[in-house]
């Protein structure tokens, strides 16, 4: 029976040069997941408002892309050589296909990698949560003791202020005369 690594030893392979791409965030599905086995990449996520930011890297021994290949959806990030060159396996769905039925020790790993992304990415969400309402807090001491003090000023105003007196007492007057 073939391992994984007897199927990863058989992908093809390809070289990537420094800087190049291996897929770009939003480009279909080319059916493929990846293996790294040498060189350094950067996976990266476009935001509208601060344009790329790298969101993890890619070391020797991992693999990417799954995702895409078992959903069918566009890219999600983009991945990028930093390296001088980056030497990547190729995993088209036909052999995946194969591991799939044949490897169940394949199926964990990229189950157990999976679960790895995603509890990686729950603790980010988790620190920017804190960080997002730990500013929140921090604005709204900065702020209600500034509106207490304009609604104390505002109070204060109304009793020394002699036009607002003035009124008052006019409009009190007014009151007396009608009943």
């Amino acid at each position: 029976m073939p391992t994984i690594l007897d199927f990863v030893h058989s992908v093809f392979t390809r070289v990537y040069p420094k800087d190049s791409f291996i897929f770009k965030e939003g480009e279909e599905s080319d059916g493929n997941m990846y293996f790294l086995f040498q060189g350094h990449l950067k996976v990266s996520k476009n935001r509208p408002e601060a344009g790329d930011r790298s969101i993890k890297e890619v070391f020797p021994g991992e693999f990417f892309g799954e995702i895409a290949l078992i959903s069918g959806r566009a890219r999600a990030m983009s991945v990028q050589v930093l390296s001088p060159s980056a030497k990547v396996g190729v995993l088209n769905k036909g052999v995946f296909e194969k591991l799939e039925k044949t490897s169940p020790q394949f199926l964990l790993l990229l189950l157990k990698n999976t679960f790895e992304k995603l509890n990686r990415a729950e603790m980010k969400l988790e620190a920017l949560y804190t960080e997002i309402h730990k500013k929140e807090e921090g604005s709204k001491t900065t702020v209600e003791p500034a509106a207490k003090n304009v609604a104390e000023v505002s109070e204060t105003s109304d009793i020394t202020n002699p036009e607002t007196t003035q009124e008052q007492a006019s409009e009190e007057a007014a009151a007396n005369k009608e009943a």
